[in-house]
């Protein structure tokens, strides 16, 4: 039930699959709590944003820290938690850059990814990096790469991340090349904020299907983390940035996704770059699906499982 378009170094596949049920009433279940209310008008996303920040991050659940060795750390000034199996090695480390629009410190639905991701077998590496307005992109932005360089330094790394960090691993990996610094053997962007701007024509035709995700409160929050610099920087837009010598890249989107516009351009633009390209398009889900305890959800994340063991050569 699904289709791919190959064109040269670039794959999209297209999974057709209904949404399940559980999906279809999560759905409702979300515009029925006014999720995308925390992205309504700059206002009101700045007061929600504060709100949040002020309960701050919600660390690894009783389950995770059951079920898997957490070990938390600081890093230079950031909270740095550590998640891989209790009785296997890690073949292959994951530093995840979790979401939220740079404004939302991280929830517990994360933790459910995290989990999956350990399984495969995967030291996963989650920094509670500083929030927007407060920080900024020329705040964070050189933390995170000392962290991903000091980490791909030591072994097979991907670089992974949803909507803002998702972004964020993409940044990540254009820094790295640019300083020559070890790189990340793959980058992971589930449902990236691609553009901070927004400015493709299709994401206001987009925003009534999206139950979690509006233009106003986003562009907002992408001027506050872009600071002095303007939202379009490739700093904070990394589809403005270059594409080439970079590793491999996979996007995950749904069609249900403001952000979604932004990853037809970023296929345009690394059909010319050359850099090896693949989407995979669920074209019921919403925005950052992967988290949430719905059908999809699990076999996005088996499928994330089985792309890091194959990042190391082992099915």
């Amino acid at each position: 039930m699904a289709r791919s378009e190959d064109v040269a170094s670039m794959r999209w596949t297209v999974n057709e699959r209904r949404a399940s049920w559980p999906a279809r009433v999560y759905v409702l279940g979300m515009r029925a709590n006014r999720d995308k209310d925390a992205f309504e008008g700059e206002e009101n996303t700045l007061r929600i944003a504060r709100k949040r920040q002020r309960s701050g991050n919600r660390p690894p659940t009783w389950w995770t820290r059951t079920r898997m060795e957490v070990r938390e750390e600081t890093v230079d000034g950031m909270t740095v938690w550590r998640v891989r199996p209790r009785d296997e090695e890690p073949i292959v480390t994951v530093v995840y850059l979790h979401g939220g629009g740079y404004v939302h410190p991280l929830t517990t639905d994360y933790w459910r990814l995290v989990r999956a991701l350990a399984s495969t077998p995967a030291e996963v590496v989650v920094p509670a990096y500083p929030l927007a307005p407060d920080a900024t992109v020329d705040d964070v932005v050189p933390r995170l790469t000392d962290l991903a360089a000091h980490e791909a330094g030591q072994g097979p790394t991907v670089l992974m991340g949803d909507s803002a960090g998702g972004a964020l691993a993409l940044v990540l990996a254009q820094q790295l090349r640019d300083a020559g610094r070890p790189q990340a053997r793959a980058v992971v962007a589930l449902c990236p904020w691609l553009d901070a701007t927004l400015h493709e024509d299709a994401v206001a035709d987009l925003e009534s299907k999206d139950p979690m995700l509006a233009e106003s409160g986003l562009r907002a929050a992408g001027r506050w983390w872009a600071g002095d610099r303007d939202p379009s920087d490739p700093m904070v837009s990394p589809l403005e940035g270059r594409l080439d010598d970079l590793p491999p890249l996979t996007v995950m989107i749904g069609d249900r996704d403001i952000l979604r516009p932004a990853v037809d351009e970023l296929a345009e633009r690394a059909g010319d770059s050359g850099v090896e390209l693949q989407v995979r398009e669920v074209p019921s889900m919403f925005h950052v699906w992967m988290t949430h305890p719905i059908p999809e959800a699990q076999r996005t994340r088996r499928w994330l499982v089985r792309f890091l063991r194959g990042v190391v050569g082992r099915r």
